[in-house]
């Protein structure tokens, strides 16, 4: 590589003294921009020489004062998306749910009942059961022990427990409790046992009785059942068949017990109100 000459070597260390000189202006505050803009105009040549090779030096020292403001700015907007990203998703679960409530009160309505909305603060065993779950409505609202509970979709349990600003409610697909549900497809009724995340475990009266996969089952039938009868239960998705020709089914949950937020209390007395029609099924299915 040729080497420079001693005048290359000083007309060098002049440009890199002039450059840094510039930086020195453009980066200082106001009083020296009146400065800077002088010399710019006096070696105007020289300045776009040296700003072309030395420019990316100096716009890099000019941003050092602010980056951490534009940090700090950038942390602010990110933490303020999340909160609008969450409240949409509440709003969007509050709308879900109050469609769900409405349809299920219409249902409600046809056997002359009344529903009072509540909401899942907690969830736990309790009263001796690994299913339950505590909502924040209680005896001030109409709240009694034996009432069913429904998220609108179908069914989700019963009242265990009440004072006057909570109850606990046992959900029906606790592995110790039991409901006593029908096949809407061709009547049979049987004892859909909890099976907890997997749903039930239906076990017709009738050890003959024609399952199949697909049937709909519901609580009932009416006045012997200690749920409101009419409300879903869950939909068979397996039939088994014993070696001495006896049948049970799996089924999926209307109400899967591990995704509720807003659920709605049926305010009768469970055994107490037989006289009571059903819940019409049909009418909650379409508003799913």
């Amino acid at each position: 590589m040729r080497r420079l000459t001693r005048r290359q070597r000083t007309a060098a260390i002049v440009l890199a003294v002039l450059a840094l000189c510039f930086i020195t202006l453009d980066v200082g505050g106001g009083g020296l921009r009146s400065a800077h803009s002088g010399v710019r105009g006096t070696l105007g040549a020289l300045y776009r020489g040296t700003d072309s090779v030395l420019g990316p030096v100096r716009r890099f020292v000019q941003g050092v004062p602010t980056a951490g403001t534009n940090t700090d700015r950038i942390r602010q907007l990110q933490h303020e998306n999340a909160e609008l990203r969450g409240r949409l998703a509440d709003t969007d679960r509050d709308a879900a749910s109050t469609t769900r409530l409405a349809a299920l009160q219409l249902a409600a309505d046809s056997g002359g009942y009344r529903i009072v909305p509540a909401r899942v603060i907690a969830l736990g065993p309790g009263g001796g059961f690994d299913w339950t779950v505590t909502l924040d409505v209680g005896t001030r609202s109409g709240v009694k022990v034996d009432q069913s509970v429904t998220d609108g979709a179908g069914l989700v349990g019963r009242v265990l427990h009440a004072d006057a600003s909570s109850a606990t409610v046992l959900l029906a697909a606790d592995p110790g409790s039991g409901v006593g549900a029908r096949d809407l497809r061709t009547g049979e009724v049987g004892i859909a046992d909890g099976a907890g995340a997997e749903g039930f475990t239906f076990t017709p009266l009738n050890p003959k009785a024609a399952l199949k996969v697909g049937d709909k089952l519901a609580t009932g039938p009416a006045g012997s059942s200690s749920f409101v009868a009419g409300l879903a239960v869950g939909t068979v998705s397996a039939v088994h068949a014993g070696l001495d020709g006896t049948v049970r089914a799996s089924v999926r949950p209307a109400s899967p017990a591990t995704a509720l937020d807003m659920v709605g209390v049926i305010l009768v007395g469970g055994h107490a109100d037989t006289g009571r029609g059903a819940l019409q099924p049909s009418k909650l299915a379409e508003h799913k």
